[in-house]
């Protein structure tokens, strides 16, 4: 089953790949994080729409039941968590300043410089978090939502 489930959500990877390099590189570029940058090429942000819309299509599209979806939703966010997590520690490694390591996105105080270890430490938290949590709520809405989806054979 793991294997129809890359399979099935190969678009959701690719554009959260797009979206972590976009992002990785807004910071090296020297955008600001705030008050705009950080809403551009949000990882999460994809991650929560990509969980709905291919939560809504598990079943009609997709042929899913409830636990491939929760699959579809863990694949989804797990795969969200690791370019996350690696682009963290490429942004260390390289002493880059990009937006994975500014304090808002670590969730610190305002200025806080964050040591690699402690960075690298949430970034492992959300790798169990951000697989569960967030994708697995945003991929049972959107089942529960798929009513609306169309079906394959779907004609205008």
């Amino acid at each position: 089953m793991m294997g129809s489930v890359v399979r099935f959500v190969r678009l959701p990877m690719l554009l959260l790949v797009i979206w972590a390099v976009a992002r990785f590189i807004l910071g090296v570029a020297g955008v600001p994080y705030a008050p705009r940058g950080n809403a551009v090429f949000s990882v999460l942000g994809m991650t929560v729409i990509s969980c709905l819309y291919y939560g809504a299509l598990s079943k009609r599209v997709g042929g899913f039941d409830w636990k491939g979806t929760l699959l579809i939703g863990m694949t989804i966010g797990f795969f969200g968590q690791v370019l996350i997590f690696s682009a963290t520690l490429i942004s260390y490694l390289g002493d880059l300043k990009t937006y994975y390591v500014h304090w808002d996105a670590l969730n610190v105080p305002e200025g806080t410089v964050v040591p690699m270890a402690r960075a690298m430490l949430a970034r492992a938290q959300g790798l169990l978090f951000g697989t569960i949590l967030t994708p697995v709520i945003c991929v049972f809405i959107g089942r529960a939502l798929g009513s609306l989806a169309p079906s394959p054979t779907h004609t205008s």
